[in-house]
């Protein structure tokens, strides 16, 4: 009769703190509908699609972010909503989660204003998680299919990180990288920080279903850490390695050559927002580095930090009003509206 009667209590007190935890998240998402869940849907990816590096699916639909991605036949991001343009001429975007457009409706990227500006059919071959080495891999592949009359390539600081990259490949490969992973102490210097990521990255991935389900967990989170300026620091890490400008030279001295015919090849370099809050030099080492590797390679090369600096004096905006809540690099349909002001502008120049 006792251990009935502890039971039931235990299964009250239970139901009460499932209730209040409900409570409690059905609150921020009412409060807070800009918090996106940090998550990428497994059913766009084909693990081998360019051979050694992964992509979209053709035809696909899925959410990244909370938002719905759909591909055309290349696997390519589209909208349902793209007007049809009767022109032969067109234009490749290539890049990452940022020029995918994460967390924003397919009509408000900058790849789909630029294409309502240029009039011209503008393919976004873009794929969460990508890096410099895969942008050599995808343009090889697809740049005879498509003969684009303007390659444009969006250069993010994490190009040059594996970090970003190692979570998606173990979505689309539907596995964790072999062996045990040992976060970096340069990019963990807590040492509670770094057991918690060690945990999550070795046996229990709670960062990723806490991020895919509870907004309260992404809030809270950006309460207690100022993640936009963490993710900064750690992906700048990366450029005190000297070989990394060599690197970055390297590929896109690769890039160039791909393309055969002299199409015009234009690299756009994204700001994080903790940069652009900043607001100092010391900030912009990174920037110097990709620029420097581009002029080696012979590429025309555009950092958009002072445009964006001045967009949001100019508009009397904070750096975060440009970004989605919480987030290091990725723009919200008002950043994407003031990039693709900013490419179209340095298109027509050139």
């Amino acid at each position: 009769m006792r251990a009935a009667k502890v039971f039931g209590t235990g299964i009250i007190i239970l139901l009460i703190f499932l209730t209040l935890i409900g409570l409690i998240e059905g609150s921020v998402r009412w409060l807070y509908p800009e918090i996106p869940p940090q998550h990428s849907d497994r059913r766009l990816f084909d693990p081998h699609k360019y051979g050694r590096t992964y992509g979209y699916k053709a035809l696909a639909t899925g959410e990244e972010m909370g938002v719905l991605v759909i591909t055309d036949e290349h696997g390519f991001r589209t909208s349902p909503h793209s007007r049809q343009l009767h022109t032969s001429e067109h234009v490749l975007v290539l890049g990452d989660s940022v020029s995918v457009g994460n967390g924003v409706e397919a009509e408000q990227t900058y790849p789909s204003l630029l294409e309502e500006k240029l009039g011209k059919k503008v393919l976004n071959a873009s794929v969460t998680g990508y890096r410099i080495v895969d942008y050599v891999e995808v343009l090889g592949n697809i740049v005879d299919n498509f003969k684009p009359q303007l390659v444009i390539i969006g250069i993010c600081l994490n190009d040059v990180s594996p970090t970003s990259q190692a979570n998606i490949v173990g979505i689309a490969r539907k596995k964790k990288a072999d062996g045990e992973v040992t976060p970096d102490e340069r990019r963990y210097p807590n040492m509670f920080v770094r057991t918690l990521r060690y945990i999550n990255d070795n046996y229990l991935d709670f960062h990723t279903f806490l991020g895919s389900y509870s907004r309260t967990y992404v809030l809270v989170k950006s309460l207690a850490t100022d993640s936009a300026r963490d993710h900064f620091l750690a992906d700048e890490l990366y450029y005190d390695d000297p070989q990394t400008i060599e690197v970055l030279s390297s590929q896109f001295t690769k890039l160039k050559r791909l393309l055969t015919d002299e199409k015009p090849l234009v690299l756009f370099i994204f700001p994080y927002e903790y940069q652009l809050r900043a607001g100092s030099l010391e900030v912009l080492e990174p920037q110097k580095i990709i620029k420097e590797a581009g002029h080696r390679a012979g590429v025309t090369i555009y950092d958009l930090y002072d445009e964006l600096a001045e967009y949001l004096k100019a508009n009397r905006l904070p750096s975060k009003a440009i970004y989605l809540f919480n987030d290091p690099l990725h723009f919200n349909s008002v950043g994407h509206h003031a990039i693709a002001e900013l490419v179209y502008r340095h298109i027509n120049r050139g």
